[in-house]
């Protein structure tokens, strides 16, 4: 008998969904099966060596290596026992079901319940379904493994981590993503916010009315929503990519401040001064002096170093 991974019942919440698995094993030639179906769950054989066979309603169906065959609920099914045939596969069995009481989330919600009703709509009349995986997931399974054999502390939580991706992975390989309103497709305004600062830092008229009108909601609701997520303010945060984008120029380039100050938003060299000062607790020459100094010693070790490596290559 096999390693049973799966010696308690799983459940892994997806917000308003749970994903429970119910058994989780890893078979070869040598597993006896018999033919069964399972009621209420789903069950997926995943192959990472040899091919397996499996007779559904009468049909031998052959699953190649690095490929998996999804099976419906009350499908009855059987692997053809091949024991002069080299194989290894993982077994799964498991179901997904909604809450009784629904996670409330607008960040997911939408997604959750538009993801989901692609993969029962994909699945509705199908006895069963084989594809190639594409997203490697046979590098999950010797962890998944060793997490049930060894049992170190935590392993329980991680054996649900990998087995919930292992099993997602699985049918994102048959199920295409739905299409979503452009209006939905940033779920984290706060995330949002920083990257729209990131792509228009140099725009040194940039203010948070600019952001507001970007993604049609008051000035008041964009900092408060970012307070709320980062306890950070916009205009810290504004400021702060500033000089960090400074650092970038005094790195790489010999502008003059007045040049950088242009390039990176700041009205004028002396604002930029000021505040890379007040954040950097050093003036910019001091810090551009720094940069030189430490590239300096860099590239010495690196040439100190180059004999020895040649050396040691011959």
């Amino acid at each position: 008998l096999h390693s049973l991974c799966a010696t308690n019942h799983m459940t892994i919440s997806l917000n308003s969904w749970d994903l429970g698995i119910s058994y989780l094993e890893e078979h070869d030639e040598k597993t006896v099966e018999f033919p069964h179906s399972h009621p209420k769950e789903y069950e997926i054989h995943y192959v990472y060596d040899g091919c397996v066979e499996i007779r559904i309603d009468g049909s031998m169906i052959t699953i190649p290596n690095g490929s998996l065959i999804f099976i419906n609920q009350n499908v009855q099914h059987e692997i053809l026992y091949t024991p002069h045939r080299k194989k290894a596969y993982l077994a799964v069995i498991f179901s997904i079901q909604q809450h009784s009481v629904p996670i409330r989330n607008n960040d997911t919600e939408e997604f959750e319940n538009a993801y989901m009703k692609a993969f029962f709509d994909l699945i509705k009349g199908k006895d069963y379904i084989v594809c190639e995986d594409r997203y490697h997931n046979d590098r999950y399974i010797q962890t998944m493994l060793e997490e049930s054999k060894v049992k170190e502390w935590g392993w329980f939580y991680r054996l649900q981590n990998l087995s919930a991706t292992f099993v997602l992975n699985c049918i994102r390989n048959f199920v295409a993503s739905p299409s979503l309103p452009a209006s939905k497709a940033e779920s984290n305004l706060p995330i949002a916010f920083t990257k729209y600062l990131h792509a228009n830092y140099a725009n040194p008229n940039l203010s948070l009315q600019d952001i507001a009108d970007y993604f049609f909601i008051s000035p008041r609701h964009v900092n408060r929503l970012f307070k709320e997520y980062f306890g950070a303010s916009v205009s810290k945060t504004l400021t702060q990519y500033r000089i960090n984008y400074t650092k970038n120029y005094l790195l790489d380039t010999d502008y003059s401040i007045d040049e950088i100050a242009e390039q990176v938003g700041f009205g004028s060299a002396s604002t930029l001064s000021r505040l890379f000062k007040e954040s950097e607790h050093m003036t910019i020459s001091e810090y551009r002096y720094l940069c030189k100094q430490a590239l300096q010693a860099s590239r010495s070790l690196s040439d100190s170093q180059t004999p020895t490596q040649e050396a040691g290559r011959k």
